[in-house]
């Protein structure tokens, strides 16, 4: 009887096998967790297959994000993979390189279709009808490049690909200070979701949750100036709210701030604080350090014994800019003398004042939703010491890696994304940043 039982079991797996190589078919990883880069080569630079699937299932992901961009030979190096991975239980997404990292910026294209972006999307299709665990494309630094891949490009690209392979999805990467209502609403109907690049925090994740569910225009206790658009002196965005004064002599503000710019161009943002038009605090967003930074303000002198003051945050430019983004988020707002009449954890409560195309946080707008869509996103967090020095300082220790990663994952367990990938984590045995990756991945997939 047992012996019976067990052909049935294995005929009806080799039927199950056969129609699965018939013609697409759904192919989810739950959960998506995945990796990304760092491919492990042979000598003779070919991608080594069979080692990378083997240490991709030993870090417990189910998805790999293929890079063509290496070797002209990643395309064809893709087909000897997916099968493979497909016994291996491995979701594979494409990851083409978009026109600013390709020629003639002194970098290759992704070969052989260069920058065809809507043949890529016919030629994925067609492998994924052939291997269905290839699930969908992505383009990296997308919005960077939206000149190209404007919503109606983005759009006829997705079209071409879908006309061949309906399930096939499309997701660009993104950065986290590009996810804002304006891309949200522009772009949800060319797209299946984003990878999402970066994150600061755990708040910052959730704050993108809001966005691309369409519950705000930018992300909540935020005040910021969008990349790729030019400004003008005296361009601003505030928010205010307004606070009874307790004590005159002994009103004292503090809160807790960080923009995301820390390069060295000075003279263009500013960031203030106000009490009665006065400004009592104000920063260049030049420089700076990594993390949240404490401030306390004493704003006696700006009362002029008065009752009641407006409490004011602003971004200003004091001088135009053309492509010079930034984000200016805020939190922790206490007060000494003064009774606020709305916290930063009321946003939805002060009031919005701007001149240009600055965007804010605040307002009543937030948590009402304002467009019906919902995009799912998946979180990417640096794995290589490089790239997580650059994103988020020293030390860029093994443990502060796996540190990241640990936030990143339990936002995913808590439903803040829909996964994680971990960027260019290095495969290679020698590694000391793999198995504490391979402890989490493995963790949080139980």
């Amino acid at each position: 009887m047992n012996v019976l039982r067990r052909a049935v079991c294995l005929a009806g797996l080799a039927l199950l096998n056969v129609a699965a190589l018939a013609g697409p078919r759904p192919f989810s990883a739950t959960p998506h967790l995945a990796d990304y880069d760092a491919e492990l080569r042979r000598p003779d630079g070919r991608v080594d297959v069979d080692a990378m699937v083997r240490r991709l299932t030993e870090l417990h992901v189910t998805s790999y994000y293929w890079l063509v961009w290496h070797a002209a030979t990643d395309w064809e190096d893709l087909k000897l993979f997916l099968p493979k991975a497909a016994q291996a239980h491995l979701e594979v997404w494409v990851y083409l390189v978009p026109p600013s990292e390709g020629p003639p910026h002194r970098y290759p294209a992704s070969e052989p279709f260069k920058m065809d972006y809507p043949r890529w999307g016919e030629e994925i299709a067609r492998l994924s009808l052939q291997y269905p665990n290839l699930a969908g494309w992505v383009i990296d630094d997308f919005y960077a490049n939206h000149q190209l891949f404007t919503p109606a490009y983005t759009r006829q690209m997705r079209a071409r690909a879908k006309a061949i392979n309906p399930r096939l999805d499309f997701r660009p990467l993104m950065y986290f200070p590009e996810i804002t209502g304006q891309f949200a609403g522009d772009y949800h109907e060319g797209i299946d979701g984003v990878v999402v690049a970066y994150p600061q925090d755990r708040e910052e994740i959730t704050d993108a949750r809001a966005v691309l569910n369409g519950e705000a225009v930018a992300q909540p206790r935020e005040l910021s100036c969008p990349w790729n658009t030019p400004t003008h002196v005296r361009d601003y965005v505030s928010a205010g709210t307004s606070a009874r004064v307790v004590s005159a002599q002994h009103a004292r503000l503090r809160f807790q701030e960080r923009d995301d710019f820390i390069a060295a161009t000075a003279g263009y943002h500013y960031k203030q604080l106000l009490v009665n038009d006065e400004v009592v605090w104000e920063a260049d967003v030049a420089g700076g350090a990594y993390g949240w930074q404490e401030v306390a303000v004493d704003a006696s002198p700006a009362l002029r014994e008065l009752s009641r003051v407006a409490v004011v945050f602003r971004l200003i430019d004091k001088k135009g800019v053309g492509n010079f983004g930034v984000r200016w988020r805020l939190k922790d707002l206490r007060a000494e003398g003064l009774d606020l009449a709305a916290t930063l954890d009321q946003p939805e409560q002060w009031r919005v004042e701007k001149q240009g195309p600055f965007e804010a946080g605040f307002g009543p707008h937030l948590g009402k939703s304002r467009q019906q869509f919902q995009i799912p996103f998946v979180v990417m967090t640096a794995a290589s010491a490089d790239e997580f020095k650059g994103r988020h300082g020293e030390p860029a220790s093994p443990g502060r890696i796996a540190e990241w990663l640990r936030m990143c994952l339990g936002a995913w367990r808590d439903g803040q994304c829909d996964g994680v990938v971990t960027y260019c984590l290095d495969k290679s045995s020698p590694s000391e940043v793999f198995p504490l990756m391979k402890q989490l991945f493995g963790e949080f997939s139980r």
